[in-house]
């Protein structure tokens, strides 16, 4: 995702005051480790010089960064799967163990079902969908299909959940 200068500079200022507070409170105590004596205000002064060099720093490369497309941004609908995904996580509480608890393919499954929804809806009359496609894995009352694009967003998330859960057992010697 592509971030705006505004919010650059509002990131790069949030870690530098963060980075303000820590680079005083070091110089406030190694300064005099050290054998250097140097009053609270020269301490501060030199503590907000650095401060500055260190915003610029970071809006800086930030924006070379952005002009290097060094990060790729992500589109639209990949920033809603991922949405979609944290709010399965925090939101309905659907944790890692909770997703490691489904038998292989049933999230995938889960979310064919999803997927194949737009398809559907163009060939059916109005009240198409109430019913799960067979192949739901769960209870009819989990089935809750809304728009096409909403539907494809929740079809992403489960598919993302079950590849994450491959790749947690996989490591662990899965398949």
């Amino acid at each position: 995702m592509k971030q705006s200068k505004v919010m650059s500079l509002v990131e790069s200022v949030i870690n530098i005051v963060v980075g303000f507070g820590i680079s005083l409170a070091a110089q406030i105590y190694f300064l005099p480790l050290l054998g250097v004596a140097i009053s609270f205000r020269q301490n501060l002064t030199f503590a907000l010089i650095m401060t500055a060099v260190s915003i610029a720093r970071s809006f800086a490369l930030r924006r070379v960064f952005e002009a290097l497309h060094i990060r790729r941004p992500l589109s639209p609908f990949m920033q809603a799967v991922i949405a979609e995904r944290f709010r399965q996580v925090e939101g309905e509480g659907w944790s890692t163990e909770h997703d490691d608890g489904h038998p292989v393919g049933e999230l995938a499954a889960a979310g064919s079902c999803y997927a194949i929804m737009p398809t559907w809806r163009r060939r059916a009359d109005d009240n198409f969908g109430a019913e799960p496609p067979m192949t739901w894995p769960w209870a009819s009352n989990w089935w809750k299909p809304q728009s096409n694009r909403r539907d494809l967003v929740r079809a992403g998330a489960l598919i993302i959940a079950e590849g994450e859960k491959f790749d947690r057992n996989r490591k662990g010697g899965g398949r």
